[in-house]
């Protein structure tokens, strides 16, 4: 019979842990290991956990040097975010939806824009959800006003540059693989920014570099909203 691997990860919650590590370990199956993720800087949980269960060969922790949870929390964004672009931007190429908008009396940047709002409200619900879980995963503080200023100047990025290469890319036969290719790269300077905050947020840090990161997101989107408005309307002319 394989071995069955159960991860757990942990962050700050001490005081439920132990029952959650004796709820696998009390199992009646048996051919299993513990794998205890410990995503917090801070030791003394560490070795209370340890001193709890140090008879128990069953359970393996490994710590991890710094917080990743900032990094899953966004990259989970982005997926869910990638997934939605090429799925809009098949059916719009599919029933034709961006040649009807080009006959209209409307300048291109409006039709850039009314995109870019969409995703901005598809990305802002997922977010919710993902906060949500990531509030008992990960101890976020989801009404924090760094991480709440931070995901709009994150998703006002984003949506712009999603919306303008989902629009580049749609009418190629790889359109999964050029979208990613051509959003990640480009998104960089603005994911730095959220994971930064969004760190500070959960080590609950009060002295970071949250305003230069914030210089750096308004500078993005100022940046990008000016340029790919105008780029859009010179392709959209070809």
């Amino acid at each position: 019979m394989p071995l069955v691997s159960v991860i757990m990860p942990y962050y700050k919650k001490i005081n439920f842990v132990k029952s959650a590590i004796n709820s696998v370990l009390n199992q009646s199956f048996q051919n299993f290991e513990l794998i205890l993720i410990y995503d917090d800087t801070n030791l003394s949980d560490l070795e209370i956990i340890k001193k709890e269960f140090k008879n128990n060969n069953k359970l393996k922790i490994i710590k991890n040097s710094e917080n990743f949870g900032a990094g899953i929390l966004w990259s989970s964004v982005i997926f869910a975010g990638s997934i939605a672009m090429v799925k809009f931007f098949y059916h719009e190429e599919q029933n034709k939806t961006l040649q009807s908008l080009l006959v209209m009396p409307v300048p291109s940047e409006l039709i850039l824009f009314s995109k870019s709002i969409v995703f901005f409200l598809f990305l802002s619900i997922s977010e919710i959800v993902i906060f949500l879980i990531s509030s008992v995963l990960f101890n976020l503080n989801i009404f924090s006003l760094k991480l709440i200023i931070g995901s709009v100047v994150f998703n006002v990025g984003y949506s712009v540059v999603g919306s303008f290469f989902g629009v580049i890319s749609s009418k190629s036969s790889s359109k999964e693989i050029l979208l990613t290719m051509l959003l990640i790269p480009i998104i960089t300077p603005i994911l730095m920014f959220i994971i930064a905050t969004t760190n500070d947020v959960i080590r609950s840090e009060l002295n970071s570099n949250f305003q230069l990161w914030l210089g750096v997101g308004i500078s993005f989107d100022i940046i990008f909203l000016t340029l790919m408005s105008y780029l859009f309307g010179k392709i959209l002319e070809e």
